[in-house]
């Protein structure tokens, strides 16, 4: 049995898609499984593509209707046997080391956080406001992360990326995705596991590219009058007074403020 499974949930651009796998198959690390979940996006390129590709570590599943995205999440985390699992975007691109990266630092962390760069639909380098916060707030030091102090930065601003993160899979899989959630589910799931003794490593080697383009779904998301700043205030109220009951006042008194939530509507 392979020692990641690559957990890929797909809906759009075959293009983008095509260029995530090679980038899967141009690992220094070969012990992995991509597992692809097509949400029944309505073109047979993918399904095309995968069947004259003949590689066995590769499987294609294509989904009889459209589910969602946090369903199709849960049923690609659902299907994980592998020790470690990592959810890209179908139009990410790994490099070559990052699973041999992420393998050399996880050790006994829950997850695990690369360095990443910003690329454009036509992955170019760019770094757009989102992302310099991001970058501002984030911890400078490699190094595992933990605790109240974890919880309160990401409530000051969440600096995770995360189709980047590799995860230890019975982790990710006992707290799995909430379905009412469909821009913040990754940020409940990072609170459950860091309120629940959840350690994370942060490194700073960059070894990801996270594709960010105006007609993505978390751009349009971001927008006022989309779901996004609804959903952020729905789970940093949750988590107040989760973080209070724990004893945890500084996460509780971040999470109510959420500043650079507040920050990005107004800029939005």
């Amino acid at each position: 049995m392979a020692r990641v499974d690559i957990l890929l949930p797909y809906w759009g651009d075959f293009g983008l898609l095509k260029k995530t796998v090679e980038s899967i198959l141009a690992q220094t690390v070969q012990d992995w499984h991509l597992a692809v979940f097509d949400d029944c996006y309505p073109s047979d390129e993918a399904t095309r593509y995968f069947k004259a590709l003949k590689d066995s570590r590769v499987t294609y599943f294509r989904h009889k209707k459209n589910i969602g995205i946090t369903n199709n999440f849960n049923h690609a985390i659902n299907s994980a046997k592998a020790t470690y699992c990592v959810i890209p975007g179908c139009d990410d691109i790994l490099l070559p080391n990052y699973l041999e990266m992420a393998l050399k630092n996880i050790d006994d962390a829950d997850f695990y956080q690369p360095n990443v760069q910003v690329i454009d639909e036509n992955g170019k380098y760019y770094l757009p406001l989102a992302d310099r916060v991001k970058r501002f707030i984030r911890p400078k030091k490699d190094g595992v992360y933990n605790g109240e102090k974890l919880a309160a930065s990401l409530c000051h601003g969440n600096w995770l990326y995360f189709p980047s993160i590799l995860w230890k899979t019975e982790t990710i899989k006992k707290y799995g995705f909430d379905a009412r959630y469909k821009i913040a589910e990754d940020l409940v799931l990072e609170f459950n596991i860091i309120k629940s003794g959840g350690v994370l490593y942060l490194d700073n080697e960059t070894t990801f590219c996270y594709r960010r383009f105006a007609k993505s779904l978390s751009s349009i998301e971001k927008s006022k009058g989309g779901i996004r700043f609804g959903e952020e205030d729905e789970v940093y109220e949750k988590f107040t007074n989760e973080f209070q009951k724990i004893g945890w006042n500084k996460a509780a008194r971040a999470a109510k403020l959420r500043l650079t939530s507040r920050l990005h509507r107004l800029l939005s």
